[in-house]
């Protein structure tokens, strides 16, 4: 009864601002399966970019051209899929800019394969690579991610409320910046107060280990409250778009098969 009146309150919540079919345009991962999405992104992006091949890697990246092939399919159809969300929730921006986000996301995996590709088949001996300039390309993800966010608060400031688990995991997320922030900054002073660092050379690692800590978690969080909000903490699809949803899942997972 206590788990009934749980749901009702949360349907409740979202229904004072939308329509039930308005809040369901967003067929993109999310809740659990948007998690391990996430996870299996950083994964990848992060052994792109030390030229290692994802499923092996304890071995460096060399079928430059799977890699590209993989990137380019990979980026095309997580392109299509994502604008086609986009249009979907054109009358929910919340949800139409965390579309945007995802979009960004999967612009990230691919431009990373694609880039690391070209680097290693322009040097194949691997004596000049630098395959962690490829990181760079999280320059193009960052705009998104700060769009999306702001959809995404705009729903939990209206619901949170209602909704003790979204607030609880809320107040969880930016204890936790919040925490990194306080620490990072009393280790800058103490250090600087010892003389042992330079404070610009300080203060600049702090704040990109702030901000490196909250680019990482707000994927997580947006995915743990959209399955909160709708109710879906799997994040399973509803049947008449479970074949669009895993098309997009499997497309975003292509370049963990660089190799």
């Amino acid at each position: 009864m206590i788990m009934l009146n749980v749901i009702q309150s949360r349907n409740d919540a979202l229904g004072q601002d939308f329509p039930s079919n308005e809040l369901h345009c967003y067929n993109l991962p999310y809740g659990a399966l948007g998690f391990i999405s996430h996870v299996l992104t950083y994964y990848t992006i992060a052994c792109l970019c030390y030229g290692r091949k994802p499923l092996w890697p304890f071995h460096k990246v060399t079928n430059t051209k799977l890699d590209l092939a993989l990137g380019a399919v990979g980026i095309a159809l997580c392109i299509v899929m994502s604008i086609f969300t986009i249009i979907n929730c054109k009358n929910t921006w919340q949800l139409l800019v965390i579309a945007v986000w995802k979009l960004s996301m999967s612009l990230l995996n691919g431009l990373t394969a694609l880039h690391v590709a070209i680097m290693v088949f322009n040097d194949p001996e691997g004596e000049v690579v630098k395959t962690k300039n490829a990181a760079w390309w999280i320059v193009l993800y960052v705009p998104g991610m700060m769009a999306g966010m702001v959809g995404l608060m705009n729903l939990v400031v209206k619901v949170a409320h209602d909704i003790a688990e979204l607030l609880d995991l809320t107040i969880a997320f930016y204890g936790i910046i919040g925490a990194g922030l306080v620490v990072g900054t009393l280790g800058m002073l103490i250090v600087c107060w010892w003389g042992g660092g330079v404070p610009e050379k300080m203060v600049a690692t702090g704040f990109l280990a702030t901000l490196a800590s909250f680019i990482v978690l707000s994927a997580f969080y947006s995915d743990w409250s959209l399955g909160i909000m709708l109710d879906n903490l799997l994040g399973t699809p509803s049947g008449d778009s479970s074949g669009f949803y895993w098309t997009y899942f499997i497309a975003k997972r292509l370049t963990m098969f660089s190799w």
